[in-house]
């Protein structure tokens, strides 16, 4: 049986899935910048900055695995990319919970260190 919908219809999930990578590609980048705001304020250390910072990297491979869905041709399944954007995400918190630790770290300890 062929598939009898039109473009416009067989495009509109691609529009859900790049409205949601370009927000997911914001917010991974605000959940990692944001926090760094902390302690050059004087808010000193705290661990849901560093906590935040992890999980933006998580935010960006699931917002990556939406501009693959988004790309796949019409009739294509976009759904199989979704089975790569798991692993891949968790994979993805190791190198952003160092990243974010040396970050945030070094920044903490020089807006300590820092004459007044």
């Amino acid at each position: 049986m062929d598939d009898q919908r039109t473009i416009a219809e067989m495009n509109s999930p691609r529009k859900a899935f790049r409205v949601t990578a370009r927000t997911g590609f914001v917010v991974a980048a605000a959940m990692f910048l944001l926090p760094l705001v902390l302690p050059l304020v004087g808010a000193g250390a705290h661990a849901v900055a560093i906590v935040s910072m992890t999980a933006a990297w998580a935010v960006l491979a699931s917002a990556s695995s939406f501009a693959a869905m988004a790309a796949t041709k019409p009739g294509g399944h976009p759904w199989v990319h979704q089975l790569w954007a798991i692993p891949v995400a968790i994979i993805a918190m190791v190198p952003g919970a160092v990243t974010a630790l040396l970050v945030y770290g070094s920044l903490a300890s020089a807006a300590e260190h820092a004459p007044t």
